[in-house]
Order: structure tokens, then sequence, then C-alpha cells
């Protein structure tokens, strides 16, 4: 009779393919699967497999691996002093400012409004023409950008009006315009400004199953590694009922320990309780109980005496099991990593992004790894 082979890690390919390396290096047999065979470099979702016997020696092993990248890690973490708010004069971008506010206010650090706005006859204009009409380009340009300007002052003078009527009137509050396309510049700006957080209002309007998180805002996502704050349309700011309780959705991917270093950061100056969960089609075994002890105990190493629930939520249909435990729970916040696609792709993929919909009302923290 064979022994049984269990899943130790789910990753990248070149990833998965380093830590086979690690753990036969010390003696491990191991197995892929999932691998593209055609693309193999390219493969997501990799599974790291090990013989049952081995499961005690690989996850020594693994504590140490983890150890190492939490030293450099922590060297390389910093704490959050600018907070990047792109704006278009909604009111659910008002709404994220407000959000953005009451972060800044507990976490001591400046606020940056910025617009983008767009001159869609720069692209219009034929190359034969360019001349003949440089002077009304010209002046279409500048009316475009002195619009934008006075909306954006406008805007700014209106959220300092509520900061000082909520107290926080200390915080700084700067803005920046700029033309262009919208995730370029603020992944521009991102490089520029350094923020440790981009908060941005979420436009749900519409049946279309991609508009969970915004066309925009994913964009945005792929280009920076700055986390991102999305936060609903029909979020209501309350200043009387902070954040509370917060789920942090894993797939105990290695990055977690990173996302989670990150998240305890942004929410520092907050009295929070903690969700860990994985959801999964199967039932959880030896090796998912442990990773969750593993990643329980490590929230409470990360932020002293913190309140960390770990729960495994077991079913075919993901989003509504996650849904139910939101409701169940008084979720105020949910807070996951985008580099793995496992979990990434069950909660935003085109198939599934409408069921979420009906808790739009959920501010959502993504960490790009």
């Amino acid at each position: 009779m064979e022994e049984r082979l269990i899943t130790i890690a789910t990753d990248h390919y070149t990833s998965a393919e380093v830590l086979k390396a690690r753990l036969e290096a010390a003696g491990i047999q191991c197995f892929l699967s999932n691998v593209n065979i055609i693309q193999g470099a390219v493969s997501e979702g990799v599974k790291v497999r090990i013989k049952e016997t081995d499961l005690d020696k690989a996850a020594h092993l693994m504590m140490s691996i983890k150890a190492a990248q939490e030293e450099q890690e922590w060297k390389d973490l910093k704490a959050i002093r600018r907070i990047l708010v792109p704006v278009d004069f909604s009111p659910h971008s008002r709404n994220a400012a407000l959000y953005a506010l009451y972060l800044a206010q507990n976490l001591n650090a400046d606020v940056k409004l910025f617009h983008v706005y767009y001159a869609p006859i720069i692209d219009l204009v034929p190359i034969t023409d360019a001349y003949s009409i440089q002077i009304d380009m010209d002046v279409n340009l500048r009316e475009m950008e002195k619009s934008a300007r006075k909306n954006l002052i406008d805007f700014v003078d209106d959220i300092k009006n509520v900061a000082v009527e909520k107290g926080f009137g200390d915080v700084h509050i700067g803005y920046s315009l700029r033309e262009g396309i919208i995730e370029d510049e603020v992944s521009a700006m991102a490089r520029t400004y350094k923020p440790g957080i981009i908060v941005a209002g979420m436009h749900n309007k519409g049946d279309s199953q991609n508009e969970l998180i915004g066309s925009v805002l994913r964009r945005i996502i792929d280009k920076t590694k700055v986390p991102l704050l999305a936060i609903p349309e029909d979020a209501v700011f309350n200043l009387d009922s902070p954040v509370k309780n917060i789920v942090y959705a894993t797939d105990f991917d290695n990055r977690d320990y990173l996302a989670i270093r990150r998240l305890m950061h942004i929410v520092e100056g907050f009295k929070v309780k903690i969700f860990c969960v994985h959801v999964s089609q199967e039932a959880p075994q030896g090796w998912s109980r442990a990773k969750m002890d593993d990643m329980k105990a490590y929230f409470k190493k990360v932020s002293k005496g913190i309140k960390v629930e770990g729960d495994f939520l077991q079913g075919e249909k993901p989003v509504e099991l996650l849904a139910t435990y939101i409701n169940t729970h008084h979720i105020d916040l949910i807070a996951l990593s985008s580099r793995k696609r496992s979990i990434f792709s069950r909660l935003f993929n085109p198939g599934l992004t409408r069921k979420l919909l009906h808790h739009s009302h959920i501010p959502l923290l993504i960490f790009r790894s």
C-alpha cells in the first residue's frame, strides 16, 4: 500500500521548485502537482507534496525558512506615514477620503488627495491635422486642467472642513493633479510619494460581474505593491463605530506572514479582533490545522494581546460561506493577499463577484505580494 501524500504548500512554480529543492536537500522526498507542462514557468497553484511520515521534519524546516523570511521582512517593513487617496469627486470617493482621515489620525500619517483627469482630445487628433488645430487643442487642454483643478480644490476644502468637524484637524491634507490614465498615474505617484497604503472608493454600480472592486482598482492592484483599501460606495463612515472585527482570508501561503505584519501595522491604533479563515471544499486535515495554529500564534506574536480565532469554512460555495460568516460575526473589514490566485480568484473572478455584491458594505484590504 502506497504511503499517503499530503500537500504542505501551494505556490507559483518557481517558488514551489525552490521549496522542493530545500526539502530534498534535507532528505525529504518531494513531489509537485498541478504543474503546467507546456509553460511550467508560469504555472500557479502548484502543490508541493510530501509523504505523511516526513511531516514533522518538513514542518521544522519550513518554520526555519519562515523565521529567516520574517527577519528580512521586518527590516524592510516601514511604518505608515503617508496615505494616498485617488479621488474623482463622487460620493464614494468622498467616503474613502473620510476613511483615510480616520486612519491618518490613528497612524499619525499625512493624506494626499490625488485626482487624475483624462484628455481624450490628445488621442483623437490625427498626426496630419495636428498643426492646424494646435491652438484649439491647447485652449481645450487648459480649460480641462482649470476645471479639474477647481473641482479638486473645492473637494479638498470640503474634506478639510469635515476633518475639523470630526476632530481630525491636525491631519495634514495635501493634494495633487495629473493628466493621464488613472492606474498609470496612481502607480507613478505611489513610486514617488511612497505611501504606506492607498485608500480608494469602490464604485459598484450596474450588473457587470467584474465590478466588485472595479476594473480601475484591479489595474491599480496589478501595477503597485502598495496595500489597497477599497471602500464600497454604500459603506457608511461612522466615527462612533470604528473597525472592530476583521476577517483575514488565508490559503496558508508563506507570504501571508508579511501581509499579517502589514495588516497589524495598519490597524495598530484600533482595538480589533481577528478572525483567520480558510475556505476550502475539503475537510481540514492535520497539516491545515497545524498551519492555522501557527498563523494564530503569529498574529499574537506580531501584536501582543490581540484576540484571534481560527475557523475553517468547508463547502462548494466559498462566497456564500464567507458571506454568512461575515454576517454572523459582524465583520467590519476583509483582508487578504492577492498573490495567491487560489484565494483571490475564488473571491473576485467574474463567476463569483455578483454574489459578493450583497455584502459590498464591507471594505476590502488587499495586499499585493
